[in-house]
This record gives structure tokens, sequence and C-alpha cells, in this order.
């Protein structure tokens, strides 16, 4: 009782305190809300503000160097100049180019200026900006400088044209004033708002004009390697956006950016973060007070409501743990049953998904328990049949087709690696709580694979070279006659024995014996295509079958590459010697039309050929006497 009663007034306290971090949550969230949409709002009224400044430059300084374009371009500025290049003291040109001069004041420009061709000053009006405190060369025409000095002034000079032909060139400088009401001190702005414009250094750097906070020009070094990039950095390059970052103040901003068009200059506009956080904490401040009231209400309801089933709840959890107990140690003493096994055990359900790995299974697949358990069991197959599991499930639980109960059987498992590996599987159906269950046992016969194909192999393969035996060849000789019937081909049977071999053993021992075997394996394996047979018939004979062959000539070709590279010294326990062999050849159909007519006709041809002298290579003649013919090798 004093159990339950302890766990009744844990759970109210865990209750409480779940109730309290979730309405400290809640308000967390709330202000997560509040503050990234007044932030998203805040750069989303700094865009269209700087979009809006961006254009009204652009416009204005293009606007002003398109006046000057038109006014170099008038005929009646042209024809005067002209004739003052050709007449200096024309004093008629000279005082209609002045009058002309005069009349641009009109037009909004503060000062004029026209030259000859040889650059005398030929009128001018107004005086020249000197020492202005920021001149920057725009990329705008030739020559385009945008000065500041008490104002922003845009100072152009341009080549006066006639038929191609420079004849002079007009300076102007033309007040912006719509550009000097953006960055004063009075713009209508927020209170931490700050409007900049800079352009690039030649090195990385950049100069800035007069910004609305500050008087002064400014130019700032190139970024040390690694920093965060400026905001007018960004903007320098071409690029608009905004970011959340230190400005030269070392403030925590919000900045906009974006470049003023193609004319290498770039405009930021930037507030301080505690200005938009300042009305966040003021909308905060109001919602706070209710959450504290719905919380205190929650806390008294807890008792009232969550009281009797808390009561409940603890007597059922009571009743559950003294059965989780019981069925622990069942499933432990269970468990260990199933882990003992050296067999692979698993179990899977109805969809194919596993839900038991034992530790049997996992020395064999490679898995942990954990990876597999959960996933699908074709995870264990290779293709095609991982594809085709689920079908073939599907298959028997609508048909109850009793080949997949049927056992044990031989199958193909992957292991975790990739590898593939033979298995014997015994599949038994389980059915629990009206669901089906399979138990599969598994078991790896990869040891028992290995012997049986040792086995095999040593059955149709020569020990010392690890050729076909003359059983295996024979095997191949019959498929050849086979083949060759249904395709009305031919094949060709070499018969090899090689010369002073008996020598070799009687000096050198059977060690050595073998040893060339060896290599007269490998040489005459080097020499044949792949689909050519060589076998070793016993003691130095080998038997060869060439699969194909057109003509007799595919034959002597192939007996003397054998020859050539016979022919070649052998290293042999440290010893060179030189070995021969003669070679019988006989052609299917002409020589044999079975395996024993074949060899025995390739046999007599060899002794032919051994007996021969000069040349080591005959074809079966059918005449069994010594004597050679007089062309042995001519085909027939």
């Amino acid at each position: 009782m004093q159990r339950s009663s302890y766990k009744q007034h844990r759970i109210l306290l865990i209750a409480r305190l779940v109730l309290i971090m979730v309405t400290a949550l809640i308000g967390v969230i709330v202000f997560l809300i509040i503050k990234n949409h007044a932030q998203q709002q805040m750069i989303s009224n700094l865009q269209v503000a700087l979009g809006n400044h961006v254009s009204d430059a652009n416009n204005e300084i293009r606007s002003s160097a398109g006046k000057t374009a038109a006014f170099a371009g008038h005929p009646f500025l042209i024809n005067q100049i002209y004739i003052l290049n050709a007449h200096p003291d024309d004093a008629r040109a000279l005082a209609a180019l002045q009058r002309e001069t005069h009349a641009l004041l009109a037009n909004g420009f503060s000062r004029v200026a026209l030259y000859g061709k040889n650059g005398r000053q030929l009128a001018s009006v107004g005086s020249p900006i000197s020492q202005p405190i920021q001149q920057i060369r725009l990329k705008l025409g030739k020559r385009n400088d945008l000065l500041f000095k008490n104002g922003y002034y845009l100072r152009t000079t341009i080549a006066i044209r006639s038929n191609g032909t420079q004849i002079g060139r007009i300076a102007t400088e033309h007040p912006l004033p719509l550009l000097s009401r953006m960055f004063s001190a009075n713009a209508h702005l927020s209170k931490t708002a700050e409007l900049a414009m800079c352009a690039a250094l030649p090195g990385g750097g950049m100069r800035c004009f007069p910004s609305t906070r500050s008087d002064h020009a400014l130019e700032f070094p190139p970024r040390p390697a690694g920093s965060a990039p400026r905001p007018m950095g960004f903007a320098l390059r071409g690029e608009s956006g905004a970011t959340l970052t230190h400005d030269y103040r070392e403030q925590n901003v919000v900045a906009v950016f974006m470049p003023v068009s193609d004319l290498g200059l770039g405009m930021v506009l930037k507030v301080d973060r505690s200005e938009l956080y300042a009305p966040i904490w003021r909308q905060f401040l109001y919602l706070l007070p209710l959450l504290l009231l719905l919380l205190v209400l929650a806390l008294f309801s807890l008792r009232w409501l969550l009281n009797p089933l808390i009561t409940e709840l603890v007597r059922s959890e009571e009743e559950t743990r003294r059965a989780n107990d019981r069925l622990r140690a069942s499933e432990k003493r269970m468990r260990m049953v199933v882990d003992s096994v050296d067999e692979g055990i698993l179990s899977i359900s109805a969809d194919g998904t596993v839900e038991l790995f034992n530790p049997g299974a996992e020395r064999i697949f490679g898995y942990r328990s954990g990876e597999v358990i959960g996933r699908n069991v074709s995870l264990l197959m290779p293709e095609p049949h991982r594809g085709q599991h689920d079908q073939y499930l599907r298959h028997y639980l609508k048909t109850s087709d009793a080949r997949l109960l049927c056992g044990p059987r031989e199958v193909v498992a992957q292991r975790q690696d990739g590898t593939l590996f033979p298995m014997e599987l015994r599949v038994s159906q389980l059915d629990l709580n009206r669901q089906r269950r399979f138990i599969g046992i598994v078991y790896d016969i990869s040891e028992r694979k290995t012997s049986e194909e040792r086995i095999a192999h040593l059955a149709h393969h020569d020990v010392l070279t690890g050729l076909p035996n003359r059983r295996l060849t024979q095997d191949r000789i019959e498929q050849a006659i086979v083949r060759a019937q249904r395709t009305l081909s031919r094949f060709a049977v070499m018969f090899v024995d090689l010369d002073k071999f008996k020598q070799v053993n009687d000096s050198l021992g059977h060690d050595a014996g073998d040893q060339l075997l060896k290599e007269v394996a490998q040489r005459l394996t080097d020499c044949l295509r792949e689909e050519d047979t060589v076998g070793r018939q016993g003691g130095d004979e080998f038997i060869i079958l060439l699969n194909e062959v057109s003509a007799d000539a595919d034959a002597i070709s192939a007996a003397d590459k054998i020859g050539e590279a016979l022919s070649a010294p052998f290293q042999v326990q440290g010893s060179e010697m030189q070995i021969d062999a003669s070679i019988g050849i006989t052609v299917y159909p002409r020589d044999g039309a079975d395996f024993e007519t074949l060899i025995k006709h390739s046999d007599m041809a060899m002794y032919r050929a051994k007996k021969s002298g000069e040349r080591r290579c005959q074809f079966f003649t059918g005449i069994e006497d010594s004597a050679p013919t007089t062309d042995p090798l001519a085909p027939r």
C-alpha cells in the first residue's frame, strides 16, 4: 500500500512537471513564431524599400548621363565646333557656343564646358566641383564619375563626333537631387536604419559614400581570407538577398543588399536587430500573463481530475508487472534454448517481416539481430529470389501450396558482405493468435558443398597438372561429336607425346619430371583458345580437342604454336632443358566417328610423327607402316 501511494504521488508530480514544461514549450514556440514572422516581414519591407532606392538611383544617374549624350549629338553644337576648329577666332561661333552652353543650365546642369579638337576650351559656364569628399568611376559609358560634396553629382565627359571623327568633347556636372535626398540625414527611415552605397576597389576592398548615418566617406580594406563576407560584398558581386550579420560598428543587424544595375555600385539597407525585437517583446509581454493563468488552472485541475485515474493506473500497472515477470521468465527459458543451438532459427510474419533472428543465424549470415528484425526476410536472399519472395509468399497464403513447407531443401543465400553460399532450409508454419507465422531453420552447407565439388573435381581432373583427365576429355569429345553432327561442322583431336621425357626422370628424378609436366600443361593451355580442351592421357601424353576447325590448316597452325611453345627451354630445379613433342592429328568425321577411333588414329599418327624425323606433326593417313609419306601435312 505504501508503495502504491508513493507511485501515485510520483505520477502526479511528473504530470505537473510535464504540464509546466508543455506550457513553457508553447510559450517558446509562440515567441519563435512571432519572431520569425516579424523578421520575415521586416526583411520583406527592407527589400521593397531598397528596391525602390536602387531603381531611383539607377534612373537618375542614367537620365543625367543621357542628357549630356543628347547635347553632345546636337547638330548646331557640332557645326559650331567644326567652324571653330577651322577658324579658332571666329567670334560669331564662339558667342553661339556660349549662348548654347548657358541654355543648358536651365536643364539642371551646374557646369558645362566645351573643348575643341586640340583640347582648347571653347565655352564654359559654372564652376567645377573641387576636392569632392568621394569620387567613383561608374561602369557607364567612357567617362562618368559619381561625386559627393554636399550632395551627389554626376560628372560626364563625352567625345563630340562628326561623321565618326572626334572634333571635340563636352564635360558636364549634373546635380542628383533625388540621390542626395535619399542619403540625407532626414531621410524617412526607421530609428536605427542606415542606407549605404559603395563601389569595389581593384584590390578587393571597397569605397563608400557618406551614408544616412555618417557624413564621412569610408574605405574598407580587403576582407581577410576565411572571414564572413560583408553584405555590401555580395551586392558588388551582383547578388541580391538578405542576411543577419554584424556591421562595421560590430552591431547585430538585419541587412538587405542589391547591386545598382550594372553601374559597379552596390546598396545596403540595414536595421539594428534590437529594433526588430522590440515589438516582439511587447507582444509577448501581453501573452505571458495569459499563459501563467492557464498554467495555474491546469495545476489545480490535475489533483481533482487525475487522482482517481492515477489510482486505477497504479493498480493495473502492478498486475501487469507481475504478468510480465511471468512472461519474461518463460521467454528467457525459450530464448536460452533458441540461442544455444548451432542452427540458424528465423521467425517471419505473414508479410515476410523478420521477428526472430537467433545467434546461430547471426553467425551464418553475418548480421546482428537488430539489423534484420523488422525488415523483410528477402534481405537474406540474392536476386532474382529477393524480388520474387513476396510474390511466392502471397501465392502460398492464397493457395496453401505445400511446396513452401516441404524440406529440407537446398537454397542459395546471401551474407551481409554480399557473398553467396549454399544453405539447407526447413520451413514450418505456426498459427499464433489467429495469425500465421513461419519458422525457418537454416544450416550453412558450404563446407559440405566444397567437399563434394572437390571430390567431383578430382574425379574429372588430373591431380598433378589440374588438366581434365581421360574421362572428362572423352566426355567433351563426345559432346563435340554430337554438336558436329547437328551443325555439320568439323573438329580435330591431337595426341601429343613428349620426347626425351624419360631422360629427365632418369637424370633429375621424378620431382623434376612432375615440375616439367606442370609447365608443359601450362604452355599447352596458353597456346589454345578458351573453347578448346587440353587433357592429360597419362605419363607424358596429352590429348587436345580443337573444338572447331574449318580446314586442316587450322590444325596445322595450332600444332605449330604448340611446337614453338614447347621448343623454348624449360627451367627445372635450376637446370635448363630442351624437349620436343610428337603430335598426331585426326579430324572428325574424316578419321573416325567415335571417341575410341579418333584417339586410336591420333595415336597412330603420333607414332608416325615420332618416326618421321624432321616433322614431328602428322595427320592420320590410314597407312600403318612406319614409312612417312612424301608430304604428311598436305591437306587431303
